[in-house]
């Protein structure tokens, strides 16, 4: 058995290599459509904000067309503090813009959507499935 202070070594430990920084937000489309444009609003709410590291899964990126525009994706992790306020929140289909500025101040924001959701006995961070989606 782990005890309460090994867990919390373990957290703090993890939450230390979390460097960038992520904002992970969710889409709701409204039900009715704008009786003037005929298209549906929606509305983004914030889930999560705060710390988080980014792990490539593998360098592969294929390449596929989406709405008649190439897109090149690639599978990652994205890990957040298990005990951060909003973390649990995070499910399937969310999107996160996650800025890696910690270690390239000049990268681009990577847009990646959340695949799955991740819970585990004494994990010390959230890993989350991730698809980057990089237009072209």
């Amino acid at each position: 058995m782990v005890s309460p202070s090994m867990r919390a070594i373990a957290r703090r430990r993890a939450e230390a290599r979390m460097t960038d920084s992520c904002t992970v937000v969710r889409e709701t489309r409204s039900e009715d459509p704008d009786p003037a444009t005929g298209k549906h609003a929606t509305t983004s709410t914030t889930i999560y904000a705060g710390p988080c590291e980014f792990v490539a899964a593998n360098t592969a990126v294929h390449e596929v067309t989406s709405a008649g525009r190439p897109v090149a994706e690639q599978g990652a992790t994205l890990r957040v503090p298990v005990d951060h306020e909003g973390s649990a929140r995070i499910s399937s289909g969310d999107t996160a813009t996650v800025h890696l500025s910690s270690h390239d101040a000049t990268a681009p924001p990577l847009v990646a959507r959340v695949g799955g959701t991740h819970q585990q006995t004494f994990a010390a961070s959230r890993r989350l499935p991730v698809e980057v989606v990089t237009r072209g």
